[in-house]
């Protein structure tokens, strides 16, 4: 296989930036959803078990969405690269 140009590790780079910024705005969305969903009571430092119970199923569900979400992009992906 021949070595990358100069070029192409620039644009994997640039690339890879991309999907680390994205990867994280999708955290920070995740996180405030959940928080606005799920945290109530602010009289107290601790999660009662029902906000626990509620943050683990919306991280959960959230998760398994972006996880679907991408396997998606990936078949997209590879049915382009057939054509």
């Amino acid at each position: 296989m021949p070595k990358p140009s100069k070029e192409e590790e620039l644009i994997a780079y640039k690339l890879s930036k991309i999907q680390i910024n994205g990867s994280m705005e999708a955290a920070l969305n995740i996180t405030n959803k959940c928080f606005q969903a799920c945290i109530t009571n602010f009289r107290v430092r601790k999660l009662d078990d029902n906000e626990q119970l509620c943050v683990y199923k919306c991280v959960d569900k959230n998760q398994l969405f972006l996880a679907a979400l991408g396997n998606q992009f990936n078949k997209i992906n590879e049915d382009f690269g057939d054509l």
